[in-house]
């Protein structure tokens, strides 16, 4: 965290954290990422997972948190299993020593996303519930220590049989949605029946990641694009826009929105 004395006013302003991140897969494919340096692992893991570029936790055969180097707050070390990493190689073309960020890998059109294939019609009660939805978001942002100390960060919240299970925050709303999907392989929780809670806007890039991850909602304070919207429905993935106003925005699954 960064510390900025403002002399004209005589007072101190501390910046939110962003850093650059260097991944290293296989000794062989470098990545670059722009995010808030901690729990790398969980970031990590989500990463892998909401890129499409692992299918399952068992195809990330092994992953390091590395002494720091020259222009990078942190360092990781992952090794993936071939199929893994046969997938990050044609997603980059070929290039194996070009630095990406996230998102950078395939453009997020409709037909990118894996279909999803589970219901979702028991989230349905939870998520028509208004008092429900607004004490996880206030639980959420009570929990959010960078949000509350610093602000300039973004804020997700994984919800689990009902209940907020824990709170993520970066710099990038994309990495928030990383960070939660990394969440429910690192916790075991069961994909379907979990929620993703985040203060941005849903772009077309966050709603194909949580698609990717197989959960089954992704619920914001804000709204979701034209974009998100046309992939997140033929997928199983609920949206909710203005989740904390007096007439949340639900844009249910083509299988769920005639119930």
């Amino acid at each position: 965290m960064t510390v900025e004395r403002d002399s004209e006013i005589n007072s101190v302003r501390v910046l939110a954290p962003e850093a650059l991140v260097r991944v290293r897969v296989n000794e062989a494919v470098t990545l670059e990422w722009s995010c808030t340096p901690h729990d790398l692992s969980c970031l990590a893991t989500g990463w892998f997972l909401a890129e499409g570029i692992v299918r399952t936790r068992d195809e990330i055969a092994d992953l390091a948190v590395e002494d720091a180097e020259p222009g990078y707050a942190a360092c990781l070390s992952v090794q993936l299993t071939e199929p893994a990493l046969g997938r990050l190689t044609a997603a980059l073309s070929g290039d194996t020593t070009s630095s990406v960020r996230p998102t950078a890998l395939t453009a997020p059109k409709a037909n990118q996303a894996p279909v999803s294939t589970f219901g979702s019609s028991q989230l349905r009660p939870l998520l028509e519930d208004r008092g429900r939805v607004t004490s996880w978001f206030r639980e959420m942002f009570d929990q959010a220590a960078l949000r509350s100390s610093v602000g300039g960060v973004h804020t997700g919240g994984l919800v689990v049989d009902g209940e907020l299970a824990l709170v993520v925050e970066d710099v990038s709303r994309h990495h928030v949605v990383d960070r939660l999907a990394g969440s429910v392989v690192l916790t075991g929780a069961t994909p379907r029946n979990s929620i993703f809670l985040v203060s941005a806007r849903i772009s077309g890039a966050m709603a194909a990641k949580a698609c990717r991850a197989g959960v089954g909602a992704l619920v914001s304070r804000s709204v979701p694009t034209e974009l998100a919207a046309a992939i997140a429905a033929p997928r199983g993935l609920i949206l909710v826009g203005r989740a904390r106003g007096e007439a949340p925005h639900y844009y249910w699954p083509h299988s769920e929105a005639a119930g």
